[in-house]
């Protein structure tokens, strides 16, 4: 199996052909590595010019993972979320290498922004009218998250979108789980209190938890209970209380969706009417 350190980059390029034009690294991690890359045909030989991100996957022991991640998405289009182009794979050095092709979003994900301190309410609505956006359409296929964080939403150039990415952990209740039962997948600072209990039958209410404590972390500048879970689903802070300067009507919304029990936070479709004013408003 490849690691960062190991996996040979310059002949997995070449292992695509010439329908790929690969750039530079865009981030690497444990999983895999993405960078970024022009298409210039389809794999019919349609042409295109697609500017796009490639990911290959190092890890084979998450292709069941990374399969569920594609056909989540590979069924339906939307702006706020990342949306697969083609997948497939290819033999390198007696390894199979998996890869996805994504369109390429022309921004930086929300905790690298937030390494400058945090951003404006106005844009504090935006990301989260957008995040809400891509959750109220996921669920809407029986599919939870279940890794909202700052490192899976990525910031459009200029401020005014957000995307939701990675869904390698997504949740659909549909199928059958692949966590043991009494384990959980997500960030850790993020997860809601019935991930915290791994609760199995997980519902769109658990990512509005954690788009919440995303939304607190970029309206403060830091996380809310500096990265304590059981700080966080035992009593979460109000956010006036972190930002006394904070607009009263975001800072109530974001503490609903901080409610410890799921049926009290608003549901996202709820949550893109009111980021939406919001956002209009700041």
């Amino acid at each position: 199996m490849f690691t960062q350190a190991t996996f040979p980059a310059t002949e997995a390029n070449a292992a695509l052909g010439p329908r790929f034009q690969v750039g530079p690294l865009i981030r690497a991690g444990g999983q895999g590595a993405v960078y970024r890359a022009t298409r210039t045909s389809t794999s019919d030989g349609t042409v295109v010019a697609d500017d796009c991100a490639i990911k290959y996957y190092f890890d084979s022991a998450q292709d069941r993972r990374v399969d569920r991640e594609i056909r989540a998405l590979e069924g339906f289009r939307h702006a706020n979320l990342a949306n697969v182009l083609e997948h497939g794979c290819f033999d390198l050095h007696g390894e199979t290498v998996r890869f996805v092709v994504w369109d390429y979003i022309d921004g930086e994900p929300l905790d690298t922004r937030l390494r400058s301190g945090a951003v404006s309410g106005k844009i504090v609505a935006c990301v989260g009218r957008d995040a809400a956006r891509a959750i109220d359409h996921i669920w809407s296929k029986r599919i939870v998250h279940r890794d909202v964080a700052p490192k899976n939403i990525m910031l459009r150039r200029g401020d005014a979108e957000a995307v939701l990415i990675d869904l390698g952990l997504a949740r659909h209740l549909l199928e059958s789980p692949l966590t043991a039962p009494g384990f959980t997948w997500g960030t850790y600072g993020y997860l809601s209190p019935e991930q915290c209990r791994a609760e199995p039958n997980l519902t769109c209410h658990s990512d509005v938890f954690s788009l919440g404590v995303s939304l607190q972390e970029a309206l403060v500048g830091r996380h809310p209970t500096r990265g304590d879970q059981q700080a966080l689903v035992s009593r979460p802070p109000k956010t006036s209380e972190l930002i006394r300067s904070a607009p009263a009507a975001l800072a109530e919304t974001i503490d609903r969706m901080l409610s410890l029990r799921a049926p009290f936070r608003p549901l996202p479709s709820q949550l893109v009417a009111c980021f939406a004013e919001l956002a209009a408003e700041l």
